[in-house]
């Protein structure tokens, strides 16, 4: 992202790119290129918000007159959904995924939705490729090959949550991901004008629509895209002087703003006036306030803060570079991170019977002992950036892992407890592989256990609502971070080998991928296989059946929701 540098040229491409991809549908020889279009586009439309939001912005509030309803509309939506996510905090790869949705809401049918927008009369034949859209686009998307997933599962979806968002009943809304594209379809639609049509102000669709749902994800994004409107305020109408214009961006003393002469650009000011912004559509075909006006070098440059991580990695790495490390290494790389300082006081009361207080690091690192300690470090470094990993299901992820925390203490509870660390340390690395690399598979119901590849163990990305890693990547991630950590491997051999060739560490982390899954999940089936090792790793841990086990955990532990 860092070598694209905007122009005028890509803003006008954008629309003129989405013009054309709107039309494919009408070429049936052309399906087959719909993928990397819809994919390449998604990644202009991203790389134009994160390096020119005010741009953007402002487009929302444009109505290009070259273009017609349909194509305004996805346009705003695209823009919509990369200002949703940017202010979330999710990443490009993600918000590119959800571009691509927002490009597919009228894919099949642009003439039908312009003829619409105008209040002309439809055939049947019309009417009935606007109410049945999103199947004909997931049926040219599967003749064009393109992969199933999250593209597919929100366009099913759309129209149902379009209707739900809002309303005097609560409808639960369980796919976040499917809401942040709802929200950014909804609010496009009020605000790009049509004849014959109430057209709303962004103002008035984003607080219209906060007053009118019941689903707290979306209040929250609409709060987050409020203060992302305001911290890039492109496009809001001043009064100067007794003179129209427009805010080009916000200055650290004030504003820069274009003077308007009945809506073209007549010259630029700084100013540190304060004002009181409108929105309102503006139909325009002037390419100076379109496009080039916002390359201007007196415009501020845009500057993205990321999450510093690789401080943060380079202790990961060093933690398991080796297979065994000496106290002294590990006081020397933890110490710039007190969250580790306070986990390791509160490990150490686990790994003394008499439940002593640790005092010192170094005599927390002793409580601990030398095989746990690096391992703990390293689990804490991993949930310090799975907090900074940003996602719609952020916190059912987080929920989730706290609950296969909560199995592994009760599972423990009746033996020896050191093997704690060495079980949980690799679920931490997993779910953080999950977040990074899979994070547009993520979803919030749990695969039942019973869908499983016959001749492997149960996949930990069952308890995300996947089928499987891709082992390739997830291989690389263990070998390069915790290469000498046995606990790690025995988790990589349960995702990858066959189940008969697992040892007894690699049959105990299945054990936990199953109860965290039988605990959560709707179906409550098991295969001969996974009964079989329950029952044996159970009772090798003291627990006489699995329903005892359960009751306890439940005793144990009776927060353990799922958001």
């Amino acid at each position: 992202m860092s070598e694209f540098k905007p122009s005028p040229a890509h803003l006008k491409r954008l629309f003129e790119h989405t013009h054309q991809a709107l039309r494919l549908y009408y070429n049936k020889q052309k399906w087959p290129a719909i993928y990397p279009t819809l994919t390449q586009l998604a990644e202009r439309f991203v790389q134009c918000y994160y390096t020119q939001p005010n741009a953007m912005h402002a487009h929302l509030q444009f109505y290009a007159s070259d273009y017609g309803y349909t194509t305004n509309l996805t346009v705003n939506q695209c823009i919509l959904v990369c200002a949703f996510c940017c202010a979330n905090g999710y990443t490009e790869a993600f918000t590119e995924e959800l571009v691509v949705a927002a490009l597919s809401d009228y894919l099949c049918c642009s003439n039908e939705a312009n003829k619409l927008a105008r209040s002309a009369m439809l055939s049947k034949q019309e009417s009935k490729l606007i109410k049945l859209r999103h199947q004909f686009t997931v049926t040219m998307l599967d003749s064009a090959n393109v992969p199933q997933g999250q593209l597919q599962r929100i366009l099913s979806r759309l129209d149902k949550y379009s209707n739900a968002i809002t309303g005097s009943k609560a409808i639960p809304l369980y796919d976040n991901t499917s809401i942040l594209v709802t929200l950014a379809k909804r609010i496009a639609k009020a605000i790009t004008p049509r004849p014959h049509a109430k057209t709303f102000t962004m103002i008035q669709a984003i607080k219209s629509l906060y007053l009118g749902t019941h689903n707290e994800f979306a209040q929250l994004s609409l709060l987050a895209l409020s203060k992302q409107i305001n911290l890039y305020p492109g496009g809001a109408l001043v009064n100067y002087k007794g003179q129209g214009a427009l805010v080009l961006s916000a200055t650290h003393n004030g504003h820069l703003l274009a003077l308007l002469d009945n809506f073209k650009a007549v010259g630029m000011i700084k100013t540190s006036r304060r004002f009181s912004p409108q929105y309102k559509p503006i139909a325009t075909s002037d390419k100076t306030l379109l496009y080039s006006i916002w390359f201007n070098e007196q415009m501020p440059q845009c500057q993205t803060i990321q999450p510093q991580q690789t401080e943060i990695w380079h202790a990961i790495t060093a933690l398991g570079k080796q297979q065994f490390l000496e106290f002294k290494a590990i006081e020397k790389t933890i110490k710039p991170y007190n969250q580790i300082t306070q986990a390791l006081q509160l490990a150490a009361r686990q790994y003394n019977r008499q439940g002593q207080k640790a005092t010192t690091l170094r005599h927390c690192l002793t409580m601990v002992g030398l095989d746990n300690a690096g391992l703990l470090c390293q689990r804490v470094l991993l949930e310090t950036l799975i907090s900074q990993l940003h996602h719609p299901f952020a916190n059912d992820v987080w929920n989730k892992y706290i609950h296969i925390n909560k199995l592994i203490t009760t599972l423990f509870s009746l033996t020896q407890g050191e093997q704690f660390e060495q079980l949980l340390s690799p679920f931490t690395a997993a779910i953080y592989f999950i977040l990074k690399d899979h994070s547009t598979s993520i979803m919030r119901r749990v695969k039942p256990a019973t869908e499983e590849i016959a001749d492997k163990g149960v996949s930990i990305a069952h308890l995300f609502g996947f089928g499987r890693l891709d082992e390739a990547l997830f291989t690389t991630f263990i070998e390069s971070y915790f290469k000498y950590s046995p606990s790690h491997q025995a988790l990589l051999d349960s995702e990858i080998l066959l189940k008969q060739t697992l040892n007894e560490q690699g049959r105990q982390i299945v054990a936990i991928k199953l109860l965290s899954i039988y605990t959560l999940g709707e179906s409550q089936d098991l295969s001969a296989w996974q009964k079989q090792l329950l029952d044996d790793e159970l009772k090798k841990m003291q627990w006489s059946s699995i329903e005892v086990f359960c009751d306890a955990f439940i005793e144990h532990s009776p927060i353990c929701s799922v958001d």
